[in-house]
């Protein structure tokens, strides 16, 4: 049996985890003080009384290879073995292998896993309210024809819409945007949309005085950091034939699609939701609209995501191009169309949430 000098056998033994060498016919050479006080003095016996390839109640269990990096298990604790060859001349060739203690990290792994699969059950949970809360597409109140699609950028998104019957003569239409992505985000979503059903009265004001009472709202749950909403609310009379639109910056301007294909982008502005807008004041736009006439608002997601190749975006002056060339279809169509058209610049690497809605007047 090959043997050790005393060099190499001084280095094994100073080595301060598990260590031992052994030959290429598997026997073993030389044991340091660690790995002897666990096996007990085994050196000239092959490794396999160890490796359990002969016994029946092995202490390890490990798939016998000569170099490499593997898990095994010694006495029940986790070790990684780090196998190596190594050439001591005349003396031969060996097989150094070391026995790193990996229970602490195993350990931690279990318990990320745990947490893991804990964040991903209340992801899930977050994402089925998040659209539970969405508007289907469907005809309502025999006035308004609603359209919409969303395609968050994560599991869980910061864009929000809805359309609600404030009385029999007046309705509210809006799209908005929480910025970033995660739990927190989807539940400030849910929150606001149910801040701006509450705020019904408001609403009937004025989509200004609406838009006051929802920074109240949304700064009266202080959340830490710059969070902000923005958002654009567009209130249809169907007696005065009129829009009363206000946007709390909301980059993309409401889209009117007129009867006859003529196109109006309203471009009015505002401050978004956050706790810098307590004291400010919005305006209100307010267009005329008729049955036949079509409303058409999105998130920034639709019309700024660029090409990383190309650079180009959809942009505001495509999606009204789009909303012209497809007029004649249905508003499920069109929105379709505009959000196939997006993602292909986006490709599969969006950054930002797409949302659209098409709001047909039917009277």
């Amino acid at each position: 049996m090959k043997t050790l000098n005393e060099a190499t056998t001084r280095l094994v033994e100073n080595i301060s985890i598990l260590a031992w060498v052994i030959d290429d016919d598997q026997n073993i050479i030389y044991m340091n003080t660690l790995m002897r006080e666990l096996f007990g003095p085994l050196s000239g016996q092959k490794a396999s009384i160890i490796y359990g390839e002969n016994s029946g109640d092995p202490m390890m269990h490990k798939e016998w290879k000569k170099e490499g990096i593997s898990e095994v298990i010694i006495a029940d604790v986790p070790f990684r073995c780090i196998s190596t060859m190594v050439d001591l001349g005349e003396e031969g060739t060996f097989t150094l292998e070391l026995f790193e203690d990996i229970s602490e990290q195993k350990l931690v792994h279990t318990n990320m896993k745990k947490a893991l699969s804990k964040i991903n059950a209340e992801t899930m949970t977050a994402k089925i309210i998040q659209h539970s809360i969405l508007p289907i597409d469907d005809t309502y109140w025999e006035t308004i024809m609603f359209s919409s699609l969303y395609v968050p950028a994560d599991e869980l998104g910061g864009d929000f819409y809805d359309l609600i019957k404030l009385s029999d003569d007046e309705y509210l239409i809006y799209i908005a945007d929480v910025m970033g992505h995660g739990i927190q985000t989807a539940l400030i979503t849910v929150f606001m949309r149910e801040r701006v059903r509450a705020n019904n009265d408001a609403a009937l004001a004025g989509t200004d005085n609406l838009l006051k009472n929802l920074i109240h709202d949304f700064n009266s749950i202080d959340i830490e950091g710059m969070m902000y909403v923005t958002m654009v609310l567009c209130k249809y009379s169907k007696t005065k034939r009129e829009l009363s639109i206000s946007n709390a910056g909301h980059g993309c301007a409401p889209l009117i699609i007129r009867d006859n294909g003529r196109t109006e982008i309203i471009p009015i502005r505002g401050m978004p939701i956050c706790a810098l807008a307590e004291d400010v004041d919005y305006d209100e736009e307010v267009v005329s609209i008729n049955p036949g006439d079509r409303l058409i608002l999105y998130t920034d997601g639709i019309s700024e995501e660029r090409d990383s190749r190309t650079g180009q975006a959809l942009g505001a002056e495509g999606v009204r191009k789009l909303a012209v060339e497809h007029h004649a279809h249905s508003g499920k169509h069109l929105a379709k169309t505009i959000m196939e058209k997006s993602a292909s610049y986006a490709m599969i690497n969006a950054k930002d949430d797409r949302s659209i809605i098409v709001a047909d007047i039917l009277s």
